[in-house]
């Protein structure tokens, strides 16, 4: 029996190279939150054919999705969250499936299969969620593989995937959040532009758009990350912003951890909701959203009113009326970003 400090043991450790090397995780679950979905994959793409085999997958079940089990703000958030992490090349891909058929399904059930053998199955009272896993006190078990895997397929008849076009007949969304799914006030999910607007932030740092010597944004780089002069097809809307060291202010962003990774941090727009953004590169020079490189190019295309794709020139930042971005960092260790 497990009753803390389980998180590796039954979302990491069984996909490990040097272990059981599987590469598909089934889950059923009552509630799940985004981020524990972003944060569990962000691992797993980051260790992708070093530590964890690559090419894995993810199939969510929800079972509480009646009543007051899923508003429409957490079924938006949910796909939103689902199409950016799908379109990363070697990241995890990911579905979730709701239950709309039958009595609603409270079960919580993790299943790692190796292709289509069941090989490893935990079972107990932790939701996928980020509270079940370090706030409250959970005990899971390892249960049977095979038993786990049977009982996740028999529930898929009864579900439906979360983008199909039958999602408003077959869920009546509720109007307010379900007391068991509570979460934390700063996580992803309940992060909002509004709430940031009457706090004094700890500190402010401005980020240029433009390379270090100011010049222009140029290709292969910063805001038109995604855009090639070799003609390179990437999604062309990929891009970080430049973390050039006269921009650098020591303390502001979250220190560089003892094995050379930038641990992720919180953002907040006033467009975009909120995600993850981590240093990276050499000396952390690109700040990024490793949940997708093309949230930061389409956020940045979509405030100039340009359409996607378009290459950023330094004019129209200028014309836009100003070449930096803002970051204001708060007490609770949540961070805003504006242009």
């Amino acid at each position: 029996m497990y009753t803390e400090n389980f998180e590796d043991k039954i979302l990491f450790t069984p996909a490990r190279k040097d272990g059981e090397a599987c590469n598909h995780l089934k889950i059923v679950t009552a509630f799940t939150d985004v981020e524990r979905i972003s944060s569990h994959l962000i691992k797993l793409f980051d260790g992708r054919n070093k530590e964890y085999v690559s090419g894995i997958k993810v199939d969510i079940i929800l079972g509480m999705t009646k009543g007051a089990g899923l508003t429409q703000k957490k079924h938006e958030k949910i796909c939103s969250l689902i199409r950016r992490l799908n379109s990363v090349s070697g990241m995890p891909q990911i579905s979730c499936n709701y239950v709309v058929e039958g009595k609603q399904v409270h079960s919580k059930v993790y299943v790692w299969c190796k292709g289509r053998k069941a090989i490893e199955a935990f079972n107990g009272s932790a939701n996928y969620t980020m509270n079940a896993f370090f706030v409250r006190r959970e005990c899971m078990d390892a249960c049977d593989p095979k038993e786990a895997n049977r009982y996740f397929n028999s529930l898929l008849p009864d579900t439906i995937d979360c983008f199909d076009g039958q999602i408003k007949e077959k869920v009546s969304f509720s109007s307010k959040k379900n007391v068991e799914d509570d979460i934390a006030d700063t996580n992803l999910e309940n992060l909002y532009w509004e709430k940031y607007q009457n706090v004094e932030p700890v500190d402010t740092l401005e980020v240029s758009l433009l390379k270090a010597d100011g010049s222009d944004t140029g290709y292969g780089s910063g805001v038109n990350w995604g855009i090639r002069k070799n003609g390179y097809k990437r999604n062309r809307n990929q891009a970080y912003i430049p973390y050039n060291v006269a921009d650098h202010k020591e303390g502001f962003f979250p220190d560089v951890k003892a094995d050379g990774t930038y641990p992720v941090f919180k953002i907040v727009t006033k467009e975009y909701d909120a995600f993850y953004m981590r240093q990276a590169q050499a000396n952390g020079k690109a700040l990024e959203t490793p949940e997708s490189n093309a949230i930061i190019g389409e956020w940045i295309r979509h405030k100039l009113g340009v359409p996607d794709g378009t290459y950023i020139t330094k004019q129209m930042l200028e014309q836009y009326g100003k070449t930096t971005v803002l970051f204001k960092k708060y007490e609770d260790g949540i961070y805003t970003l504006e242009y």
